[in-house]
């Protein structure tokens, strides 16, 4: 029960402006597992003001998912760790 209250916390923040840092996100990304990094290349560009983070993490996910890019069983787990670079930019 935490671990989903936190990776709703998390999903929420990408919802919210925030200081944008793209180089730090960048950085951040660049640390992440192969699925991971997946979805964080796929929502990236798709975040621009007053976008939905949120949303954009959970279509690229999904689509990434059924083109076979991303594992099923590590897709959440995933989602979560680009959530956490992504609300960086």
């Amino acid at each position: 029960m935490k671990r989903v209250v936190a990776s709703l916390a998390v999903l929420a923040a990408l919802a919210t402006p925030a200081l944008a840092d793209a180089a730090a996100a960048n950085r951040c990304a660049a640390k992440l597992p192969e699925d991971a990094r997946a979805i964080y290349n796929a929502s990236a560009p798709l975040l621009v003001k007053g976008a939905d983070g949120r949303t954009i993490v959970t279509e690229q996910t999904r689509k990434l998912v059924l083109s076979g890019k991303v594992s099923h069983l590590s897709a959440n787990t995933a989602a979560m760790a680009a959530a956490d670079c992504l609300v960086l930019r």
